[in-house]
């Protein structure tokens, strides 16, 4: 299964807005669920992307290394060497900025962990609907992989 990033849009079938018996419908029933304030979180297997839910629907769609076909445009972001990703994203969103180990490429509404650092166990990448992640801009730092 090829899993599209569009930036504020989707992430492979799955739409920002989107409610749980859509996604359900699109990619399988849920393993388990986590319940924190006002948004829930479905796990799924692990070759499938974690969504977060709140409110206005899907909110955030994070995955981890093992989903395959993982792609913005036509940039693989698991199968490209990490450093060579994270100088790709950085350019196509024109910087990057980085808080607490969170690479956030806000222009693309991505974040990641340091694709080029070696724990490959531990990437992942994360799409968010546009401002779901406004507030926490001035945590961030700018930081540079060119």
């Amino acid at each position: 299964m090829e899993w599209d990033l569009v930036p504020f849009e989707r992430f492979g079938f799955v739409e920002f807005g989107s409610r749980r018996e859509e996604v359900s419908a699109l990619i399988g029933p849920i393993e388990d669920s986590e319940v924190e304030a006002d948004e829930i979180t479905e796990f799924r297997s692990a070759e499938l992307p974690i969504i977060r839910y709140d409110e206005h629907g899907v909110c955030q769609i994070e995955a981890f290394y093992d989903v395959e076909g993982v792609r913005l445009g036509d940039l693989m972001i698991f199968e490209a060497d990490g450093l060579e990703v994270m100088r790709e994203l950085e350019r196509r969103n024109g910087g990057a900025t980085i808080s607490v180990g969170i690479v956030m490429f806000d222009k693309l509404g991505l974040t990641c962990g340091r694709l080029d650092e070696g724990a490959r166990g531990d990437h992942s990448i994360t799409a968010f609907r546009r401002g779901f992640w406004d507030d926490k801009l001035e945590d961030f730092e700018s930081i540079s992989f060119l």
